[in-house]
């Protein structure tokens, strides 16, 4: 195992969704089934909290759909939206306090082929030559990992389907911030530069 491959304690998680969702930028998320390992390395995340309008806890408001949000960080927040795409965040902060990352961007590392089948692309379509394009939204995100409402409250760590990575900090010379996108309700909120955005670091496929 390298120092790349150490996994994240869910201490890692239990600090200020900012500094999680500015830090995850680099790490690795691996997602393991019976059907095989994939790796992706985070390149965009966005970050919510109950204080601001963007967020399903704003106000502290609880409901059935995010009540994962308001335990201990560390956990998978699964939701579905369009009725068409799965999301996948990571609560962050300490239990009662409503906030969590959004998994907006990531880059496959390991499993390819498993990806590849997941995207459809095994049917008669053409993966992107860039693999920065394969997972490059939150619902491509949530099925590269075949990610659904199972997933939903189930730790991140190891032994579970999905957990984290170190693997390589992102300079901040590299990183883009700015405002999330489709929370235009949001109002003023909606501005705030939230998102986290890091070079992938993969070229195209030849």
């Amino acid at each position: 195992m390298t120092n790349d491959q150490i996994a994240l304690d869910p201490g890692f998680f239990r600090r200020d969704v900012l500094v999680i969702a500015r830090e995850l930028l680099g790490a690795i998320l691996v997602g393991e089934s019976d059907a095989g390992t994939v790796r992706l390395r985070v390149v965009e995340t966005e970050a919510y909290h109950e204080r601001e309008r963007g967020s399903h806890s704003f106000g502290g408001r609880r409901t059935e759909r995010n009540a994962v949000m308001f335990g201990d960080g560390g956990v998978a927040y699964v939701y579905f939206i369009y009725g068409m795409y799965w999301m996948l965040n990571v609560v962050t902060g300490l239990e009662g306090e409503g906030a969590a990352v959004l998994l907006r961007g990531a880059v496959p590392i390991q499993g390819e082929e498993l990806v590849r089948q997941r995207r459809g692309w095994l049917q008669g379509r053409s993966a992107p030559r860039d693999l920065a394009k394969w997972c490059d939204g939150p619902g491509k995100v949530a099925q590269a990992l075949a990610v659904d409402r199972r997933l939903n409250g189930v730790p991140l760590q190891v032994g579970q389907p999905l957990w984290f990575e170190r693997g390589r900090a992102v300079p901040d010379a590299e990183v883009v911030t700015g405002p999330r996108v489709g929370i235009d309700y949001a109002g003023d909120d909606a501005l705030l530069p939230w998102r986290f955005r890091g070079q992938s670091g993969v070229k195209s496929k030849s």
